[in-house]
C-alpha cells in the first residue's frame, strides 16, 4: 500500500473501534491491531492519536460530502427561482439524509468526536481543534452547497453564506440527534421541508 492507502485503511480500522467501543476507549494499539499492521505503522502515518481522531473526523464529515456531490441528478434540468432553490436545497438534504440514516452509527460517533474533543480540550488544548476543524470543515461543505445551489438557480442569499451555512448545519445536528434518540424518519423528512422552506426565504 501507499502511504496515502495506508492512512486511509487505519482511519476505517479506527472508525469500526470508535463506532463499537466509543472514541476515548481506542488506542493506538487498537488500530493496529484492527489493521492488522504494527504500531509502528500506526505511529509512522499518524504523530499519534489525536492526529488519527482529526482525519477520523475529516473523514465522516468528507463521507456526508460526498453523498450530496455523488448524485448529479439533483443537479441536472435546473429552473430559476427562489422555488426552483428551494426545491433544490431540498433535493441536496435528501441526500444527505440517505447517508445519514443508513449509517447511524457513525451519526452517533461524529457527536462522540465532538464530546472528546471538548472534554479533553481542557488538558489539551489540541484536542479541541478536533471538534473545531470537525465543524469548520462541514460550514464549508454546507456553504459549498447553498452557493452551488444560489448559482444554479440564478438567485441570491440576502445574508452572509457563512451566516447561513452555520445556521443550516446548526439545525441539522440537531435534528440528527433528535433522530438518534426517536427513530422518526417521517418527522426527520419534515423538518427537512420546514428548512429548506426556511433557507429559500432568505433568498431573492
Amino acid at each position: 500500500m501507499s502511504v496515502e492507502e495506508r492512512r486511509a485503511h487505519l482511519i476505517e480500522a479506527a472508525i469500526g473501534l470508535a463506532e463499537k467501543k466509543g472514541v476515548a476507549g481506542v488506542t493506538t494499539r487498537d488500530v493496529a491491531q484492527a489493521a492488522g499492521v504494527s504500531l509502528g505503522v500506526v505511529h509512522y502515518c499518524f504523530e499519534n492519536k489525536d492526529a488519527l481522531m482529526t482525519e477520523l473526523v475529516k473523514a465522516l464529515s468528507m463521507e456526508l460530502r460526498d453523498s450530496v456531490d455523488a448524485n448529479e441528478t439533483v443537479w441536472q434540468n435546473v429552473e430559476s427561482g427562489k422555488e426552483a432553490l428551494q426545491k433544490l436545497v431540498r433535493g441536496g438534504l435528501e441526500l444527505m439524509w440517505l447517508n445519514i440514516e443508513a449509517t447511524p452509527e457513525r451519526q452517533l460517533l461524529t457527536y462522540e468526536t465532538t464530546t472528546y474533543a471538548l472534554r479533553e480540550g481542557e488538558q489539551t488544548p489540541k484536542k479541541l481543534a478536533i471538534a473545531r476543524e470537525q465543524y469548520a470543515f462541514n460550514d464549508s461543505t454546507l456553504a459549498d452547497v447553498l452557493d452551488h445551489a444560489r448559482d444554479a438557480t440564478a438567485t441570491e442569499w440576502s445574508v452572509s453564506l457563512e451566516t447561513l451555512s452555520r445556521f443550516t448545519l446548526n439545525v441539522i445536528d440537531g435534528v440528527v440527534l433528535r433522530w438518534l434518540v426517536d427513530n422518526d424518519s417521517e418527522a426527520v423528512r419534515a423538518q427537512l421541508d420546514l428548512l429548506s422552506e426556511m433557507l429559500a426565504g432568505y433568498a431573492k
